[in-house]
């Protein structure tokens, strides 16, 4: 036998070979195996439940009731009464400036009192006995009244030489040592009420629309526990400056509390009862630039095109495109397409 006939032999015998040792070569595969090829996904049923979103502001604490007290006449200061730190009723001396030289002037307004009623007297007298001109007589009575009037001038200023408190509170600092000068350059005393307390802040007209008085308010001061509060007072000015409007939120009387600490305060302007929210992470957006999510149906992926709001605390406000009772794919829709078949993950 030729060479080449002898490899043509073996050829055939080949091919004959691998047709008899895989005769179902090139068959369908079962379908069972198709269904294992599925992505399985995880799921959360939505339910409503409250939702409300809070902005920062910095603010200071404050006072309307803190006072430097400026004496109305100069003088040495005579006599201090209290201390620093003392709790004082409204009307009560702290302090007194030395009031000698009007004292003086007072015992020489009396002089010219006394003279004066005795020259009235005597002219009133010449003129009940129909002597002498009306005019001297009305002359002596004015000159009575006029020094009465300086007088009782003089008396309210030697009252004031008293340095009082203008309210309850407490007497924070006195300025002034005793035998300086006192001044109404400058205060003598300052006294502070610290039961009515407040937070003054800023808030950029941005926000002005979702203000209202007697909105929630949380409170956070360094070393306090957060308060929670409401705002006493909207300003009705925007500052052209900064583009921001004045409010004041009200403390506690039982507080640790001073004038001038820095205070945080979170303004609630959302608050709804009943709404449903996702995770931000879960909302992705399209091509299109729509936001979506995937919801899972009877083992097919659907694509849902979502009306979003606003954003607190990690979780983000569905407005519509979603309600109570939904699957929401929340574990393995980044590989999905709309309308892919998926299988369930069990929880």
């Amino acid at each position: 036998m030729t060479l080449s006939k002898y490899i043509f032999l073996s050829v055939i015998l080949t091919a004959c070979a691998g047709s008899a040792e895989d005769p179902n070569q090139g068959a369908t595969q079962p379908p069972d195996i198709k269904m294992s090829s599925l992505v399985k996904v995880g799921a959360i049923t939505l339910v409503q439940a409250p939702f409300n979103h809070s902005f920062p502001v910095q603010g200071n604490v404050e006072t309307d009731r803190n006072a430097n007290v400026i004496p109305e006449f100069q003088g040495a200061v005579e006599k201090i009464f209290l201390q620093e730190g003392a709790r004082v009723k409204g009307g009560d001396a702290i302090l007194k400036i030395n009031d000698a030289v009007l004292k003086a002037n007072r015992e020489e307004l009396l002089n010219q009192l006394n003279f004066a009623k005795d020259l009235r007297e005597r002219q009133e007298r010449i003129w009940s006995q129909n002597i002498g001109k009306e005019v001297d007589y009305l002359q002596a009575k004015l000159a009575v009244e006029s020094i009465e009037k300086s007088l009782s001038t003089l008396d309210a200023t030697i009252e004031k030489s008293i340095i009082r408190a203008p309210f309850s509170g407490i007497v924070d600092r006195i300025f002034v040592k005793r035998g300086e000068l006192a001044s109404p350059a400058m205060p003598c005393v300052r006294v502070i009420d610290l039961s009515e307390l407040y937070v003054r802040a800023m808030v950029s007209d941005n926000y002005v629309g979702s203000l209202k008085k007697g909105g929630r308010v949380m409170v956070e001061i360094s070393g306090q526990e957060p308060i929670e509060s409401t705002t006493r007072r909207i300003g009705s000015y925007i500052n052209p400056a900064n583009r921001s409007v004045d409010i004041t939120v009200d403390l506690p009387k039982s507080g640790n509390f001073i004038p001038n600490m820095v205070a945080t305060l979170w303004i609630t302007d959302l608050d709804l009862a009943s709404a449903i929210s996702l995770p931000s992470a879960l909302v992705t957006q399209d091509s299109k630039g729509r936001d979506f999510v995937f919801v899972y149906s009877n083992g097919t992926a659907l694509k849902r095109i979502l009306e979003t709001g606003i954003t607190s605390e990690g979780r983000i406000l569905i407005k519509e495109g979603l309600v109570e009772g939904e699957m929401v794919i929340n574990r393995g829709g980044d590989r999905l397409m709309d309308g892919d078949q998926v299988s369930l993950i069990a929880k």
